[in-house]
Parts: C-alpha cells; sequence; structure tokens
C-alpha cells in the first residue's frame, strides 16, 4: 500500500512538473507573440507616417492632409474587414503549418479577405443609412465605421465569453 502511494505521488510529481514546465513555456511563447504584434504596429505606424510624408513632399499638401488620407484609408479599408474577418475565421494559422484547422486562414488570406469585407460593409452601411434620411459627410462616415467596429468587436467578446467556458479561446 505505501508502494503504491509512493508511484502515485511520482507520477503525479512528474505530471505537475511537466504540466508547469508545458505551462511556462506558453506563458512565455505569447509573451514573445504579444511583444512580436507591438513591434509590428510600431513598424506599420513608422511605414505609415513615411508614407504620408512621401504625399507631402511629392503631392504639394499640408501635412494633416495627407495624415488624413493615409490613416483614414487604413480605417475605412482595412480595420473593419479585420475585426469582422476573425468573427468568421476566429484562428489565424502561421505560415510554416502545413495542417489546416477548422475556421483558420493565415495572414495573406486575413488581409485580403479584410480588404474585400471592408469595401463590401462599409459602402452599403452608408448607402442605407442615406437611404433612411442620414446625410453622407465626414462625421456620419466616421462614426458609421466606428459603430460598424463597436458591433463586431461586441460580437467577438460575446463569442469569446461564450467559448471561454469550453477551454476555447479566440486569439488576436
Amino acid at each position: 500500500m505505501v508502494n503504491q502511494y509512493k508511484e502515485n505521488s511520482v507520477d503525479c510529481v512528474a505530471f505537475s512538473t511537466e504540466f508547469s514546465n508545458r505551462h511556462s513555456w506558453k506563458h512565455h511563447n505569447s509573451n514573445r507573440n504579444a511583444y512580436k504584434r507591438i513591434i509590428l504596429i510600431g513598424v506599420v505606424i513608422i511605414i505609415l507616417i513615411i508614407i504620408s510624408i512621401a504625399l507631402t513632399i511629392f503631392a504639394n499638401m499640408d501635412i494633416l492632409s495627407s495624415l488624413r488620407i493615409t490613416f483614414g484609408s487604413l480605417y475605412v479599408l482595412l480595420l473593419p474587414g479585420f475585426i469582422l474577418s476573425y468573427i468568421f475565421f476566429p484562428k489565424t494559422k502561421e505560415f510554416d503549418e502545413k495542417e489546416s484547422h477548422k475556421g483558420s486562414i493565415d495572414w495573406i488570406e486575413r488581409i485580403a479577405l479584410s480588404f474585400a469585407l471592408s469595401i463590401a460593409i462599409v459602402p452599403l452601411v452608408v448607402f442605407y443609412l442615406n437611404l433612411i434620411g442620414i446625410k453622407i459627410n465626414l462625421l456620419n462616415s466616421f462614426l458609421t465605421i466606428l459603430g460598424i467596429i463597436v458591433v463586431s468587436i461586441s460580437i467577438l467578446v460575446y463569442k469569446y465569453k461564450q467559448h471561454k467556458s469550453f477551454g476555447y479561446a479566440i486569439l488576436l
């Protein structure tokens, strides 16, 4: 009986050590991915600022107009579709993964789908809001796109909370 207890405790210790090693590796890996994402966002912002400066120099416009064009294009043409793509395909697979998982697309597909969804959704929503009497201007367009983004994020949060109880997480 004592021998069996020692074997079980050794198995339990081995299991807990293996679990903690895997858990700490995942935690370390998620920190590394977070740093990569922060660096990527910084690089994208720097590239957009460089594009804005190039527009200022070559198109003879002021810096605020070129910043508005550059960041506004990103806001209108990419952001709503990017968030919507996570509703339909919650997982992103890496480039080197050979096997495809259900509901996963890679980054190139996600960016292409983001442009397509944004180009499809934003004009339709603005058009239908114009039909019900809301005029198309800068503020209304901005608020409409912001509404699309907020509704999409709330759907993502709802899906995350619904699947979190089942051990499934949507990773952004």
